[in-house]
This record gives structure tokens, sequence and C-alpha cells, in this order.
């Protein structure tokens, strides 16, 4: 890494502002072996000092802020020196304020001369006029399409790659410059098109072997049309190499050996290579001939393994070509329904990692690989997509004997491209750890105010391995120090802070820091892995991925003091099971500076949680973060800290306080309710069984609570020695019929000077009605001193009329008689 900073002086420095935003740069791209001018836009750069890049072969050997006021603080100019032996592809890069970092922003680095796009050239009889060998830098509109002619001789090769989604850029979140290229002929006849090439992701390659002397188009759009302000696209146009595949597609370090490169439309060829000795974070092939040198590299693995080249023919378990375990297997499923064997040897008990690089490797194949007995072709193991969509098994051989790995596409699909390297090794113990997002999709920065922390929550992922973990670093800015408390270490997620001292120097860098095994029960044991980041560029429908910059070193960066200091009062009493707290939360805040701060606990102890949305409003200078613990909570106690954020300057700030101790213990006393019911209107008694677990000095107090609307019971006193409460239960005639399931008791237990809050039990009081009242007889009315027309006969229906017939034939008979 080179970077470059022009610091500036304090007294001539404009007024900071956090959180910077890198939003662009022009041009998105320079050759190599060259120096390149660019501007990199954005907002709140007003103190920004340094462009952090990640990638070596990128120098800055001027950075400067525009004399035009309007553009202060959203332009820097800057002055790449690109280095003869640069890498291919992008460099990564951040802007480093007094104040902030900015997110990341790629610059691609080219072998060609870049030349600028000239509209209009949206028509195919009015293309731009280009050389061979050059790197168009243009933008994509909406429904635009660019074209662009070149002449050509037969037989040459024409080769054309775009970056597009590769840079990095999103329209939306769901939207993205999807690039599709096409190769055509004076006829508009279409000699080679392309949407998405595995080996470029999103992007496109093509390339052809002219068949006639002529004008040739080159075509690119967005593939729907799309495109707006920031689908931008450097697009390579020559007559250098675009093989697909490279067999073998790893090596040892250090090693020189011959590769074949597949894909080409001039055909295979061969190209010895001299592979590093130290094994770099990323390592590619450079593909050249004596025509050019491809745009992209190759993907390579650097390994110890031995390698083994399929020799065809090898399409079944006795053709199963000869390897050895460990090794690394390489070939191509070169035509569609082609399936691969290799055969080794393993003697009963050995376990080994089956490892299938296509995806990952930048090979079309969606893998799946099985292993076989060799003799009888039992199957053993299988797996399609477990490294996604790569496969992976771990196999343990049940016998010694010789078995057979074989690969295939899960489509049966093939052609020449679809590489494939498979490694067999013995199972290695593994460490990784990466932060957590702070917020959907976004990856925290570790940027730290001078005299604070900076806290993240990582996610530790253990292979082969357990125990507990801890960091280190041996190049963090001066005063930067890590912070991970023994009580998380042995956690899949675990708190982890970068304290920065009062007097660290305003700067930065990116830091290798390493996460390993600390554990005194496997003292003899030294593993170690990165801590690292995965970056979300471009996101497409779904919420899918599309693109991502992995980043094994941490950018880390001492800012200025923030204007304001938080710190928690550290709880004199536990938090009990079921209970809860609060955690006083107070600030300082500097003259003038007055915003609300933010405040969250940074990871809550095993089953408890707490409030996220607490702050200390602007004129205050302290709140309280509500903290409550499951029945099931662990017991013990906990190292946690407290983040606090406030707006500062047109942007953010960030700090963490230090870690403090948290203690979550067993109940006091537990409560057992006897059920109760009461007439609605009167009042009753519930019975409240207690069992002590901890004696406590004085009296507690005691609130029955979850009672009916309009039911009131008196607090009641409650010494460690007593074994009964009862509460007497008041209701009124509003106090609704119901049977309340939920009724249970707030314990407040006196402790240190204040109180510890339990919820316990849970009891079932029921609201019945009154019992009905006795009837009264109703008054005989009085007389009438003229008597009432009589009543209009009311209308008998047909059954009324029957039974009164029915009646009178029994009088007539009586009478009869």
């Amino acid at each position: 890494m080179t970077v470059f900073a022009l610091l500036i002086a304090l007294a001539a420095a404009p007024a900071s502002a956090a959180s910077p935003r890198f939003t662009n740069i022009m041009p998105h791209g320079g050759q190599r072996g060259t120096e390149v001018d660019v501007t990199l836009y954005g907002t709140n750069l007003q103190d920004a000092e340094e462009v952090l890049v990640y990638d070596p072969g990128l120098e800055v050997v001027s950075f400067a802020h525009p004399e035009d006021e309007k553009q202060k603080g959203r332009q820097l100019k800057v002055r790449f020196r690109l280095a003869e032996n640069a890498p291919l592809g992008s460099q990564r890069l951040r802007i480093r304020t007094r104040t902030g970092l900015s997110e990341l922003q790629n610059f691609h680095v080219g072998a060609l001369p870049v030349v600028m796009e000239a509209e209009p050239n949206t028509q195919f009889d009015a293309p731009q006029v280009i050389e061979k060998n050059v790197t168009v830098h243009g933008r994509v509109d909406r429904e635009d399409v660019d074209y662009y002619v070149v002449e050509c001789k037969k037989g040459e090769r024409l080769s054309v790659e775009v970056f597009g989604l590769r840079l990095g850029y999103a329209s939306t979140s769901s939207s993205f410059f999807d690039p599709s290229i096409a190769i055509l002929d004076e006829n508009r006849f279409e000699l080679a098109t392309e949407d998405d090439s595995a080996l470029v992701g999103n992007d496109s390659v093509a390339s052809v072997v002219i068949p006639e002397d002529g004008k040739y188009y080159v075509q690119i759009r967005d593939a729907a049309y799309g495109g707006d302000g920031r689908a931008y696209y450097l697009l390579h146009v020559g007559n250098f190499p675009r093989p697909r595949a490279v067999i073998p597609a790893g090596g040892k370090p250090g090693e020189t050996l011959e590769v074949t490169l597949i894909g080409d439309p001039t055909g295979p060829f061969k190209q010895t290579v001299t592979l590093p000795t130290e094994v770099p974070e990323h390592f590619a092939l450079e593909v050249s001939d004596e025509q050019g040198v491809a745009p992209s590299s190759m993907p390579f693995r650097l390994s110890d393994l031995d390698n083994f080249i399929e020799q065809e023919p090898n399409n079944s378990r006795q053709e199963a070509t000869p390897a050895a375990a460990p090794g690394a297997f390489n070939g191509a499923l070169s035509e569609p329904g082609d399936i691969d064997f290799f055969k080794f040897s393993a003697t009963k008990g050995q376990v080994y990692e089956v490892e299938v690089y296509g995806r990952r490797i930048r090979s079309p194949i969606d893998s799946v690989v099985y292993i076989y007995r060799m003799d009888n072709g039992g199957r053993v193991a299988a797996d399609d997509d477990k490294r996604r969509p790569d496969s992976y098994v771990r196999f343990t051989a049940p016998e010694d004997g010789e078995y057979v790995v074989a690969v295939r596409d899960h489509l049966n699909n093939g052609g020449p491209e679809y590489a494939y390297r498979v490694e067999l090794t013995p199972v290695t113990p593994q460490l990784v750890a990466k932060p957590l997002d702070i917020r959907r999709y976004v990856q925290p920065d570790f940027v730290i105010p001078q005299g604070a922390g900076r806290g993240v929550v990582l996610n530790v992922t253990r292979q082969d391995i357990g125990g507990p973990v801890n960091f280190r670093s041996e190049d963090l800015p001066p005063g930067v120090r890590i912070e991970c408390p023994e009580g998380w270490r042995a956690g899949g997620q675990m708190s982890f802070v970068m304290y920065a001292d009062e007097d660290a120097p305003v700067g930065g860098h990116y830091a290798n820091v390493t996460v390993h095994l600390d554990d005194p029960k496997q003292a003899d044991r030294k593993v170690e892995g990165p801590v690292m980041q995965e970056l979300l560029m471009v996101r497409g429908r779904n919420n899918n991925y599309v693109w991502t910059e992995e980043q094994r070193r941490l950018a880390v960066v001492v800012t200025e003091k923030a204007p304001f200091r938080v710190s928690v009062e550290t709880p004199k009493v536990p938090l009990v099971r079921g209970g809860s707290m609060q955690l006083r939360v107070t600030c300082e805040k500097d003259e003038g500076w007055d915003e609300d701060i933010q405040l969250l606990v940074l990871q809550n102890p095993s089953g408890v949680n707490s409030s996220r949305s607490v702050k200390i409003p602007k004129g205050k200078t302290e709140a309280l973060i509500p903290m409550n613990a499951a029945g099931n909570a662990a017991v013990r106690e906990t190292m946690i800290a407290v983040r606090a954020i406030a707006k500062v300057g047109g942007g953010s700030v960030e700090t963490c306080t230090p870690f403090f101790p948290i203690r979550v213990e067993e109940q006091y006393a537990t409560f057992e309710f006897a059920q109760a019911a009461i007439e609605r209107g009167k009042e009753g008694q519930m019975l409240v069984t207690v069992t002590k677990r901890k004696d406590w000095e004085g009296e507690a107090e005691v609130k029955l609570l979850g009672l009916p609307a309009n039911a009131t019971a008196e607090p009641l006193k409650l010494t460690s020695d007593m074994t009964e409460l009862t509460f007497t239960v008041k209701t009124t005639e509003k106090t609704p019929i119901s049977d309340n399931k939920n009724v249970f008791c707030q314990l407040f237990v006196p402790e240190a000077g204040t109180t510890i809050l339990h919820s316990l039990g849970k009891g079932r009081l029921r609201v019945d009605p009154p019992p009905p009242q006795p009837k009264t007889e109703a008054p005989k009315p009085k007389p009438q001193v003229a008597a009432a027309a009589p009543a209009k006969p009311k209308p008998l229906s047909r059954l009324e009329q029957l039974r009164l017939q029915a009646q009178q034939l029994r009088e007539q008979g009586a009478e009869m008689e």
C-alpha cells in the first residue's frame, strides 16, 4: 500500500465536517506506467487530508483542495502515479479526513491508453472512430446505445472487455449497470455478443478472429436498456488475448510452471509463469502474448499441493486419471454431459476436505462432486452447493483402498471454459472474524475519535477448533489498542472495541488484525486467521449481493476529539432473572455544541435485552437505558459498553464507552399465587407464597400488577424471613367481569442505596358477577273507573285452534257421562 498525505495547517483548515462521502471519481481509470490527474467528488471533504489506497502499485503524488470556494468540501484534486507493474483491475480508495473516513470507491488500472467517449455515438451509422488497443471511458444513459468503429485485417484477433459493474457503482438499491456488448461487421451482422461472462461477473467479454478486412463495430449498452448518470464503463478494445480459463488453476508458491490458457478464439496456448514466494492477499495470473495483455487477470490458487491434470479419456471410474491425496485435481468439462474422474488411495480413517473451486476461479461450472469406492463403485460422499455454488465434502475413508473423485456440472453443461480445481487436503483448523453490519447492508468503519473508542460486534467462525480466542495487531495506528473482554471470547459473537489515547495522532492506515486461539488448555496449538470485511458495493433485486469487495485489512483511522464524552455509572446492584434495571448514562458536551445523542448497548449479555430508542436529548446531560433479563438469562458477570452517536458538522460521530461490568443473578425470592375469585364491587384476598433464595436487609416493597381495570391492591412490605403475602384486592361496579391469568408481582429489594426490581410469579384472578337478586311480586293494578273496551281477540294459530277443539270435545264427553 502506498499513501500520500498533504497535511493542512490547522490555522488555515476549513471548518470540519464528520461523515465524509466519496461518491464519484473522474476519470475512473488510467494506464499503468503513467500519471493521471483525477477529481474525487463527494461531500464533507473540507478537512480531507489523505487518500488511503488499499492495493499495491498506485501512488498519490499530489493532493489539493479546489481553489473554487463553491467546490470546497465537494471535490479534491489528486494526481496518481500508476506503476509499470501495477496489478490490472481495481485499486480500492478511501478518503480520510480529520473527522472521518469515506466509503470505498474503485479506480481501474489498465494496460491501454484511455480515450474519452465523444457523443453523439448512439447510431450504428454514426459511431465514434477509435484506434485499436485503447480503453474508452464512457457512460450509458437511459435507453442509450454507444457505438465505436475500428479498422481490422483478416485473420487478426479483435477482443473487447468492459469494466462496468466491477467499478462498483449502483444506481439505486435494486438497479445497477449490467453491460452487454457485441462485435458487428459492416452489414450489422453480429460476430459475437455477450451479456454476462463467468470470468467477469455481470460484465462482458467478446473475442473473434476477423473474417475479412474492413470496419468492425463495437456496441455497448445496458442489458435492459437502462442506464443513468452512474452507468460508467471502461471499454477495452484491441488485439489482446482473451482466454476464459487456465489449467491448472493453481500452483505452489515460488514454483515456475507451464499453464494452458483456454477459450481464446485463436485456440489454446501455453504460458510459463513464476509464482510469488510469499502468498499475497489476492493473486491472479496476468495473461499476455505478442499482441497484448488481457485486461483481467486469471484467478489462480496458491497452495503447497501437487497438481494433477486430467488425462482424457477419464469419463468413468475405470478410466480415472491417477492422482494422489493430498493433491489438487485440475481439468475442464470440455463438452455438455462430460464427467471427469480422478483416483487416489486412502487408508481407513483418513479424513480429507474435498473443496471444488469453480465459480471462485471464475468458471461457469455449477459443480457437483462425488466420491466412490474404486472396487465396487459404492458412493461414499457427494455435494452440490455447500460453497454456493461450488461444492465441498468432508470425506472419511471407510477402509483401506482406492477411491475416485468425480466432477460434473449440475445441469450437465460443458465447454472448454468449464474449468475446475478440486483440492483434497487434510482437515486444518481455521479461524475467521467478520464485523456484523451496523445496519442492514452497512459494515462498520473503524473511525476512533481521540480519547474515545469505536465498538463493533464480531462474528467468529471456528472450523475444526474450539475454545476462547483473542485479537491482536502489530500495525495499528499509534495510540490505538484493541479490547475484547475475556467473558466474550469463547462465544460466536463478541464485543470488540478499538480505543485511541487522548494524544493519539490524527491519521490512519490499513492494518492487519488477526483473531487467534487463546486457550491455556490448547497452548500447543497455533491457529489464527484474519479479521476481514466484505463491503457491499452493488445490491440487486431481492437483496442479492451483486458485487462486493473483500478486504483482509481494516481501515483504522484516528480522528479529532468528539464534541461530547459519554460515561456510564456502573450498576451497584445485580440484574436478576426476570427483572429489570436502568443504566444511567451521563455526558459532557463542548461549549457551543448541543445535539441529541443516541445510546445503544454494544452487545447485551446472554438473555438480556436493552432499549434501542434511548437518547440524551438536546439541553440534557443524562438518560436511562432500560435493561430486562429473561427468566433463563445466563447467571454471570459480563463486561459491556455503550455506543454513542450524534450529529456533528453535517455528519455523525460515534464513540464507545469503556467496558463496565453488569451482573445477572438468580431472583432473591420466588412467588407462588393461589387462585382467587372476587365478586364485582367487593373486595377479596389474594394469597402469595414466598420462597426466599437470598437474604436482604430491611423491608422490600411488593406491588400486585396485571389487575383488571378499576381494581386495586395496596402495596405490601416483605422482609426476607416472611413466607406469605396477602393482598386485599378492591373492585368497583366498573370492574369488568373477567378471568385475569397474568397477574404478577413487582418486588423492589433495597440494596446499596437503590432497589433491585424483580418481576415474579404468574397468578389468576377471576372477577365474578354479583348473584341474581330474588324476584318481587308486582303490585296489583287499581280498579278502573270505566270498563275498558274489550281487547280484540288475538288470531289463533292452526295448532292452537286444534288444541282448543280437542279440549272442547273432551269437555263434551265428560258432560255426556
